[in-house]
């Protein structure tokens, strides 16, 4: 095997999307490189519910990974049970007295097991950077996100609590990107990091000043291919997936198609939600009743066949890192249509997709139906894009992400041992 390494993935699941998704395909394809060590603590619902992977791996046997549960104490499970309630913040405080626990299990493996490198994966959130860093062994950490800043103007048609929740927590960000001793503390011994989105590139290099790589935590799963059969009729069919909440803005998506001008398409809305009722009540105030199909919950084959069928992708979240559809999407040969903002608008280019600026909402609402009646009077505009996306989305697939990775672990070993030998040189000075 080429190195070994010491992953810290908190939530991690063979069947799960978004986080548990990115940590699990990440794990998978680099086992193909080097030999593993993964702790993890979660791959179900909340903080040690392990029963998906337990069931997994007692029924597959992955090679060159071996997997470390490690449990919350009694205090992180108490603790978490306020999160389990609803209110979310307090799992940080859960999720620190784990890292406690995760630290501990790793002193004891490096006890037995000479590691090259460590590897602070996910969660990608910067809030709990961990305490792998102490481990004195080289240091990857990364991808990172959370750190952007939510435009004030994507938020003045929310309700109250959401504009209340997002304002606090682009305070918070500020605060804790500014302040934190131990989160600082981390952005400064990690030998490598590699930022979520080039926002955060940015903001790394402002607060910390740090370079980074640059790799979102999601990539292509599986094979690039484009039905083409759907290209034979002229109603154009477009798809928004996601859990049916403020944040992923649903209703940007609904206001948009109430004033388009053309009537040759149909919306596809995959996921549920706690809104679900209310939106489909709104799409019927805004008489789309007929045009929609509502999909709820399906597996990821079912999803992914609605989204292969399909000609476009929105997306309207208020709110992102890297979300994994927009990379099942482009496998698919699926142009995004999108808000500019976040990871979204690093990875959707005019090659596999439309951009809209930020603006005003109703700016935006007329921006996106205007996008939408551009293709819906030539539809052959969408074969074209459809074509590019399927080229460009091999720049997302696991081996070039590998080799991104590979370079990473590489650089934070070389650098460790420069430390080291630079230390040596001084300290025989000091002796003379």
């Amino acid at each position: 095997m080429n190195k070994k390494i010491l992953i810290s993935a908190y939530a991690i699941s063979p069947s799960k999307g978004s986080e548990y998704g990115a940590a699990w395909n990440t794990v998978m394809n680099l086992s193909t490189r080097h030999k593993l060590w993964v702790i993890y603590g979660m791959s179900d619902d909340h903080m040690g519910d392990t029963q998906t992977i337990r069931s997994y791996l007692s029924e597959n046997k992955i090679t060159n990974v071996n997997f470390i549960e490690v449990q919350p104490g009694f205090f992180a499970k108490t603790i978490n049970l306020l999160n389990k309630a609803g209110l979310g913040w307090f799992f940080y405080f859960a999720y620190y007295l784990w890292q406690k626990e995760a630290y501990k299990a790793a002193q004891k493996l490096l006890e037995t097991v000479d590691i090259d490198v460590v590897h602070q994966l996910g969660p990608i959130g910067y809030r709990e950077p961990g305490l792998l860093y102490k481990l004195g062994k080289p240091m990857v950490w990364g991808p990172i996100g959370g750190m952007m800043v939510i435009d004030k103007r994507l938020m003045r048609n929310k309700p109250l609590t959401t504009r209340v929740k997002f304002s606090l927590k682009n305070i918070i960000n500020r605060v804790q990107l500014g302040y934190s001793a131990r989160i600082k503390e981390a952005f400064k011994q990690a030998d490598v990091l590699i930022s979520a989105t080039k926002t955060g590139q940015q903001t790394i290099m402002s607060r910390f000043g740090r370079d980074s790589y640059y790799l979102s935590e999601q990539g292509i799963i599986g094979k690039v291919s484009l039905n083409e059969t759907k290209f034979v009729s002229d109603v154009v069919q477009l798809v928004w997936s996601g859990t049916h909440i403020e944040r992923k803005n649903l209703q940007l998506c609904l206001d948009a198609l109430a004033i388009v001008k053309n009537n040759n398409w149909r919306l596809h809305v995959l996921g549920t939600g706690p809104l679900t009722g209310k939106l489909k009540q709104y799409a019927t105030k805004l008489n789309l009743q007929d045009k929609i199909t509502w999909h709820g919950h399906l597996s990821r084959n079912e999803a992914m066949t609605i989204m292969a069928a399909s000609h476009l992708h929105i997306i309207t979240s208020i709110a992102e890192d890297n979300p994994a559809v927009v990379f099942e999407a482009m496998s698919c040969g699926v142009p995004s249509l999108t808000i500019d903002h976040h990871g979204m608008g690093d990875v959707i280019c005019n090659k596999c997709g439309i951009k809209v600026p930020v603006d005003e909402y109703p700016v935006m609402v007329k921006s996106i139906a205007e996008c939408l009646d551009g293709l819906l009077v030539k539809p052959e505009l969408l074969r074209g894009l459809a074509l590019t996306t399927i080229a460009y989305a091999t720049a997302f697939k696991w081996d070039k992400r590998l080799d991104t990775l590979d370079e990473a672990y590489s650089k934070a070993i070389r650098l460790r041992e420069q430390s080291a030998s630079y230390l040596i040189e001084n300290e025989n000075l000091i002796a003379l």
